[in-house]
C-alpha cells in the first residue's frame, strides 16, 4: 500500500457547536450483530471517526453537498404536477421556488440561519503516524487482493478503481476501512491512523481537495485523544468560502 504523512498543521473541520469538534457519531453494531452501514459516512468503522479537510472550501461542499441532493430530490419529486401542467419541470420548479421564498417557509433551496450560527470551524492538528492513500494504484491493488473474496461478494470481481471509493456504496467503502484499521500493520509494526483521500466533489482553484478520516483509537478505548484543537471560528454570514460552496450547489442561508 502507499502510505503518506499526516496532513500539515491546523486541518480544517466544521462540527455542530454543541457537539464540539472531537465529537463524531459514534458507529456501533446492530443488536443482532451485523453492520447496517447505509447512513455511514466513507470510511467509518465502529467506533469514532473524524473527518478534515486541507481547505476549507472542500469543507463546506462536504458539508453542503447532502442539502443539495435533497433539494434535487424535493425538485424530481414535482414532475408529475409539472407534466399536469404541460409545463417544464425546471420551469415548475421556479414557479415553486419563487412562491415558497416569498412565503419565507425555508424551503426549496434555504437552509435557516441557524444552520450557519449553530456550526464552527475549526482547526486541528493530529499525531504522527502513517495514513493510507487511498486512491493510489498500489494501494487499490493490495486491497484487492487481500479482499477478494468480501469484494466478490459485494460484485466487485474486476479490482478496485478509484470509482468504487469515491462512490456511495457504504458497504464496499466500510468493508475497506474497516479491514484497514482492524487488520492491517505497516512495515514498523504500527497500525494506519486513517485515510486520505480526494473529495468526490473535485478539488477548488488553489485547493487540493485533500480529506482525511482518522479512526480515534484512543476514544473508543476509553483514553485521552491525542488529537489537539488549535484554533476555532464563527462561521460569518459573508464568508467567502461558504458563498463560493453555496453558489456550487444552489444553496443560500438566511
Amino acid at each position: 500500500m502507499e502510505l503518506v504523512e499526516g496532513p500539515r498543521p491546523g486541518n480544517y473541520r466544521i462540527a455542530r457547536s454543541s457537539y464540539g469538534p472531537l465529537a463524531p457519531k459514534e458507529r456501533e453494531t446492530e443488536a443482532d450483530g451485523t453492520l447496517d452501514t447505509a447512513a455511514w459516512s466513507r470510511f467509518d468503522t465502529v467506533g469514532h471517526t473524524l473527518y478534515t479537510t486541507d481547505d476549507r472550501l472542500t469543507s463546506f461542499m462536504e458539508l453542503l453537498a447532502p442539502y443539495r441532493t435533497e433539494i434535487n430530490g424535493a425538485r424530481r419529486a414535482l414532475q408529475r404536477d409539472a407534466d399536469a401542467m404541460g409545463i417544464p419541470l425546471d420551469e415548475y420548479w421556479a414557479m415553486v421556488v419563487e412562491d415558497w421564498d416569498q412565503a419565507g417557509t425555508m424551503r426549496a433551496r434555504w437552509l435557516p440561519r441557524a444552520w450557519r450560527d449553530g456550526r464552527t470551524i475549526y482547526c486541528v492538528d493530529y499525531p504522527q503516524g502513517w495514513w493510507v492513500d487511498i486512491m493510489s494504484i498500489s494501494t487499490l491493488t493490495a486491497l484487492s487482493r487481500h479482499l477478494e473474496e468480501e469484494l466478490a461478494e459485494l460484485g466487485i470481481t474486476g479490482g478496485l478503481t478509484v470509482a468504487h471509493v469515491t462512490a456511495d456504496d457504504r458497504a464496499v467503502t466500510t468493508l475497506l476501512a474497516r479491514w484497514l484499521r482492524d487488520t492491517a500493520t505497516l512495515f514498523d509494526g504500527t497500525q494506519p491512523l486513517g485515510i486520505r483521500f480526494i473529495s468526490k466533489h473535485g478539488h477548488p482553484a488553489g485547493g487540493t481537495g485533500t480529506c482525511w478520516a482518522y479512526w480515534m483509537r484512543a476514544t473508543d478505548a476509553g483514553l485521552d485523544e491525542p488529537v489537539t484543537v488549535t484554533d476555532e471560528s464563527p462561521i460569518n454570514e459573508h464568508d467567502v468560502d461558504l458563498k463560493t460552496a453555496q453558489e456550487f450547489c444552489k444553496i443560500w442561508t438566511r
